[in-house]
């Protein structure tokens, strides 16, 4: 198994602009309201490949198009630190 994850980190480029590493595809706007995505999966390259993705639809959608994967699993953090897992992810306090 592999593990993938994507964080919506703030970056600066040299004239002070802010920019988010994450893009919404509907709108071209940053992505808000996910910190970071993590993905498990079979290989790395599956893993990597859904991280982005599923942090641009959002939680809902997310979680729902992992759950119906076979062999996937999903952690979504969001930014207020809430912890999001799809079906047969189990966190311990």
């Amino acid at each position: 198994m592999a593990v993938a994850t994507s964080v919506n980190a703030e970056k600066y480029t040299n004239i002070n602009k802010e920019y988010l590493s994450a893009l919404n595809p509907k709108n071209g706007f940053p992505v808000s309201g996910i910190k970071s995505v993590s993905i498990i999966s079979p290989s790395a390259e599956l893993a990597d490949a859904m991280a982005t993705p599923v942090m641009s639809i959002g939680i809902n959608a997310g979680l729902y198009l992992i759950n119906q994967l076979n062999q996937m699993a999903s952690i979504i953090i969001d930014d207020h630190d809430r912890v999001y897992t799809s079906k047969h992810v189990s966190i311990a306090n």
